[in-house]
């Protein structure tokens, strides 16, 4: 019901029927005033997207601390009491996104946000690093290795960009500074091209797990250009060649790998942030596949109809959204917290959150589908393995998915 005031004429204005009551039994329209204030278009604005008249709020209340009851209610006929459940998990879902990918950036996950350094920095670092190691008189603990890492990239800048240079590198930059001063030394030494692109290929690796190798094993580093690997395969025998799909997959990624050759951190930036919205496409493709995990566990109980596990099975994300929200806006509050009883009640609030998150399922099949604790365990357990295979898979298809269309 709106908190605006009733009009005293009896007469709809929506389709002019007489109105016995607040609302037309003809079109269902309240007969209100029609004049609004901004503040009555905030309360509409929640109102129609959560029921904030108080539904949203016992609607959270059932559905945290009495798993499975929502459901059971709305399998019941008992409705209009609760939010209507694919309301709650477009709600939910929005909320826990929104946060998300607020407090996750792509640029923190792949390193970026290291402060880029330029020439006379590492220069200083430099400076640094061969003051420590004359005062230690060691050449083989860490100050001298980093000291040979600076000196490696400190030769290749000047080499490329001249002395007097005022670009700042990324980490990633740098690196790369280091592997190509590495590959020319080899190169001095006599060593083959081929012996040469292999140990570099080693030592990136070991600098950076990662770039070893890519999607589905493959590595684009072997392959310069789509024709240097159509030609490598041309000359395999047929039944050595790839298959179809790590074909087009491999040019895909040799491509990729040629077009954001010259900034790789921005690409993996693109490549996660892909990715991260990338879930909510991943669970919304695994709410009906679980559904259709538990019709198959339950199928010999009738009263359950396909849409009773659906609905169950939203309410069960609408929870794991609301926890997963809780458990993250108190990740973020320890870390600005200092050190003392606070920060020690919250990591207690953590864990907690966590622990019943594993068990809300187990909870909620007890709530919804009453069978015996043993029972309900064994096929929590079976629901808990399908489900961690599926979503992995889902993950990885869609990760896939997001590399091609960067």
């Amino acid at each position: 019901m709106s908190h605006l005031k009733e009009r005293k004429e009896k007469i709809c204005l929506n389709c002019n029927a007489d109105l016995v009551g607040r609302y037309c039994h003809v079109c269902g329209q309240e007969n209100l005033e029609p004049k609004e204030t901004v503040w009555h278009l905030v309360q509409h604005f929640f109102n129609d997207i959560t029921h904030f008249d108080g539904k949203f709020f016992a609607t959270v209340k059932y559905l945290m601390w009495k798993p499975g009851f929502l459901s059971k209610e709305y399998m019941a006929g008992r409705r209009m009491s609760y939010l209507n459940p694919i309301r709650m998990y477009v709600f939910t879902s929005a909320i826990f996104f929104i946060v998300l990918f607020s407090l996750k950036k792509p640029e923190d996950m792949v390193g970026s946000g290291v402060k880029p350094r330029s020439l006379a920095q590492l220069e200083a670092k430099r400076a640094g690093l061969l003051k420590a190691v004359v005062s230690k008189d060691d050449d083989d603990d860490d100050n001298s290795a980093a000291l040979r890492k600076v000196n490696a990239q400190i030769a290749m800048i000047r080499k490329v960009y001249g002395d007097s240079t005022k670009r700042t590198f990324s980490r990633t930059e740098l690196d790369e500074m280091e592997l190509q001063a590495y590959n020319d030394s080899l190169a001095a030494d006599g060593i083959s091209k081929a012996d040469r692109a292999r140990i570099s290929s080693y030592v990136k690796v070991i600098q950076d797990p990662e770039s070893g190798t890519h999607f589905m094993g493959i590595n684009p580093n072997n392959y310069k250009t789509v024709e240097e690997y159509d030609s490598a395969e041309q000359k395999l025998p047929p039944d050595l060649r790839d298959g179809w799909i790590k074909t087009r997959v491999t040019r895909r990624v040799i491509t990729m790998d040629e077009e954001n050759h010259a900034d790789r951190t921005r690409f993996r930036e693109h490549l996660i942030e892909n990715i991260m919205h990338s879930f909510p496409k991943i669970l919304f493709v695994s709410l009906p596949i679980f559904a259709m995990i538990l019709n198959i566990l339950y199928f010999r109980h009738k009263q359950y109809l396909y849409v009773d596990h659906g609905i169950f099975t939203i309410h069960l994300y609408c929870a794991t959204f609301v926890l997963l929200l809780v458990a993250m806006l108190l990740g973020q509050l320890e870390g600005v917290v200092p050190w003392g009883w606070l920060r020690t009640i919250l990591i207690l609030l953590i864990v907690g959150v966590n622990i019943y998150m594993l068990i809300y399922l187990y909870k909620a099949m007890r709530g919804f589908y009453q069978q015996r604790r043993a029972k309900t365990f064994v096929k929590y357990f079976i629901v808990c393995s399908v489900a961690t295979v599926i979503n992995i898979f889902l993950f990885l298809v869609f990760s896939v998915i997001s590399a091609i269309s960067i």
